[in-house]
């Protein structure tokens, strides 16, 4: 036979729950950091596409893997 359920908690569900937003105030970012890691970023992403793309090439051709 089931149990009665009783709350143990007083925590409010989240329908309950009133919310709100607070805005914070930064600094503004430094853009010449931003665009240089976003180079970064995309050269890494591109030499690692190129090197996969190197090494399925050697494997279709049958030519062992010097790394």
């Amino acid at each position: 036979m089931p149990r009665k359920y009783v709350r143990k908690t007083n925590r409010r569900s989240r329908e309950e729950r009133n919310l709100s937003v607070r805005a914070v105030r930064r600094e503004t970012p430094d853009l010449d950091k931003l665009t240089e890691l976003l180079i970064r970023f995309a050269l890494q992403d591109s030499g690692e596409q190129r090197a996969t793309r190197a090494r399925e090439h050697r494997a279709m051709a049958g030519v062992s893997d010097p790394s």
